[in-house]
């Protein structure tokens, strides 16, 4: 809801500075033209222009290929095509493609496709591609496509692709793919994949898949795989995979395959491959090695564990540390300092 209400205000930027209290001003399309066939250089409103063309407020625009100056806001009907250079406090229109500069701001009904900069937001009721900047944001209805700076946050209800970079949060209610970038938080409601960098939080409600780091957490309700650093933890209620450290904890409601360097507790239903950690294994099946303080194997260990305390319910293979415990051992080798060992 946050981030529908937050892309309305953007893409309502042009329309706002548009509308002056009641004003019920129309659009015409008084001009002075210098040229023939709607071509030339051309003052005023005029709807359909080849060329330049300078006007003081753009209404009821039509198609406008070449140069389009617009000095002030935008009137209250925002429409047509311009095709080439957009330049203004705020151009408008339904499609703009090429180069737009806004002061303020660069708004489309439809879709901006080039190069987009703004000083404050680039906003598209529909897509935004090429190289786009907003000093403050960009905000997109459609997917956000190519090199995408927000100055504050990229906010897409599609699909955010390419290298996506903004200081505070980057936001899709679809995919983020590419090289991306937020400075607090990535979000994502559907997969993340790339070199993903969020300084606080990765948190994706589908796959994160790439190299993802976070100075607090990577979160995902399914998988998590590639190079994972979470400054203090990786949470996924799927499977975990790859290469994975974090401060405090590595936590997944499945599986966690790979190599695991934490610092207090991996927690899964089954661990494969190896393990480091000053704290706590807590797992019920193993399936390689795990050096910690603490073991703790509820059901299956297939391989070594290495610790101060070291519990298996079904031991295969072996224990090394101050007490190992074997609950499928006989009575007399349950518990063992230093090693204890059973081969099925």
């Amino acid at each position: 809801m946050k981030k529908s209400i937050f892309i309305f205000i953007l893409l309502s930027f042009v329309t706002v500075l548009a509308q002056e209290e009641n004003d019920t001003s129309y659009c015409d399309h008084q001009a002075l033209n210098i040229g023939f066939s709607n071509s030339g250089v051309s003052f005023g409103n005029s709807k359909h222009w080849n060329g330049v063309r300078f006007n003081t407020s753009d209404c009821d625009l039509g198609t406008i290929n070449g140069l389009n100056f617009t000095f002030w806001k935008p009137g209250e009907s925002i429409t047509g095509t311009v095709n080439g250079i957009s330049i203004g406090l705020a151009p408008a229109a339904s499609k703009l493609n090429g180069i737009t500069f806004g002061l303020a701001a660069a708004v489309a009904e439809e879709g901006l496709r080039g190069i987009n900069l703004s000083g404050i937001a680039v906003a598209s009721n529909g897509y935004i591609e090429g190289i786009n900047f907003g000093g403050i944001a960009l905000a997109a209805n459609g997917s956000i496509t190519g090199v995408n700076i927000g100055g504050l946050a990229a906010v897409s209800n599609g699909n955010l692709k390419g290298l996506n970079f903004a200081l505070l949060a980057l936001v899709s209610q679809s995919e983020i793919t590419g090289i991306n970038f937020g400075g607090l938080a990535m979000v994502s409601q559907e997969e993340m994949r790339g070199l993903n960098i969020g300084g606080l939080a990765l948190v994706s409600q589908e796959s994160i898949k790439g190299i993802s780091v976070s100075a607090l957490a990577l979160v995902s309700q399914e998988n998590i795989t590639g190079l994972n650093f979470g400054g203090v933890a990786i949470v996924s209620q799927g499977s975990i995979c790859g290469l994975n450290q974090s401060l405090l904890a590595i936590v997944s409601k499945e599986n966690i395959t790979g190599m695991n360097i934490v610092g207090y507790k991996t927690e899964a239903e089954t661990f494969t491959g190896l393990n480091v950690s000053p704290g706590w294994l807590d797992v019920n099946n193993l399936k390689g090695v795990s050096i910690a303080a603490y073991n703790k194997v509820y059901d299956r260990q297939n391989g070594l564990t290495i610790g101060i305390f070291n519990v298996a319910e079904n031991l295969n293979g072996a224990q090394i540390g101050l007490i190992n415990i074997a609950k499928n051992n006989s009575v007399w080798t349950k518990v063992l300092p230093l090693i204890n060992m059973h081969f099925d």
